[in-house]
């Protein structure tokens, strides 16, 4: 962007747009404020005035940090009631009949690949990890790869595949296998060796998990780096079996029952939020 001279509504329009394209991204004060052609002090004024506009209007919120590694960062967050009827729009699909499955299964490729989903999903999951500090979102090349996307914008940081098979393009890998919980089937799923550097902290982002075991798989193949794990985020959750082979877990939807003769869908929003597992 080149150096112009610009008002103050211009000025506004311009720090929210940046700050809004890069999620969870600190800028430090002069980024923001060369291109404008203004002083850091214009800015921290600036940013004090959208500050508690985007309180009010529970458009997320604007960080400040101060001191001379200080900026400013928008953090995507929501109110709890917004969340609440977020989640029970997205209770309302799921349980709409024409996505049960033969088998008991539900369909739900369109919803955690729609575009407006998965970034509305991947800010819940930002939003309820972020105290936990996760360097990275880690997911496996499935259709839990959208949600960890998002999330991993939210949150403004890397999103690591874990693949089914290792890619020469990759370089070296580490695999491990696992017991799939849906299937019941032994899988491998590898990462490249330079994709997570020792001490990192994983979030593990999936659409579904019955009992974890896929999730399980990627705990510990985050393990073999030297990763730890702060937990896991899931779209929908069986309500059974009750104890999940991964924790601590944040599950949006849980899903209680599947009758498929009467294409009827049993199933609860979390409103809760607090991931269960924890100490």
């Amino acid at each position: 962007m080149s150096r112009v001279e610009v008002g103050r509504a211009e000025r506004l329009a311009v720090l929210t747009a940046r700050l809004v394209a890069h999620p969870s991204q600190l800028f430090r004060l002069e980024e923001l404020a060369g291109p404008l052609g203004v002083a850091r002090s214009t800015v921290s004024e600036d940013l004090a005035t959208l500050g508690p506009v985007f309180a009010r209007f529970g458009l997320g919120r604007i960080e400040t940090l101060q001191g001379a590694r200080g900026g400013a960062r928008y953090l995507p967050e929501q109110p709890a009631d917004a969340t609440s009827r977020m989640l029970a729009q997205l209770g309302a699909a799921v349980k709409e009949p024409a996505r049960v499955l033969p088998g008991g299964f539900l369909y739900l490729t369109d919803l955690v690949c729609s575009p407006v989903w998965a970034a509305r999903l991947g800010q819940i999951f930002a939003q309820a990890w972020r105290p936990a500090g996760p360097t990275h979102v880690l997911t496996v090349e499935t259709k839990g790869i959208p949600l960890a996307l998002m999330t991993a914008r939210s949150l403004g940081v890397p999103l690591l595949i874990a693949r089914r098979d290792a890619r020469v393009t990759e370089g070296p890998a580490v695999s491990i296998t696992y017991l799939s919980g849906t299937t019941g089937r032994v899988q491998a799923m590898s990462l490249p060796r330079r994709a997570l550097p020792p001490g990192s902290a994983v979030l593990i982002v999936d659409d579904f998990m019955r009992g974890g075991g896929t999730a399980k798989g990627l705990i510990d193949l985050a393990g073999e780096f030297g990763a730890k794990v702060s937990g896991v985020a899931v779209a929908v959750a069986t309500a059974t079996p009750a104890v999940k082979r991964a924790n601590p877990y944040l599950a949006l939807l849980v899903l209680n029952r599947v009758d498929e003769g009467t294409r009827w869908v049993d199933l609860e929003p979390n409103l809760d939020l607090t991931p269960a597992g924890l100490p």
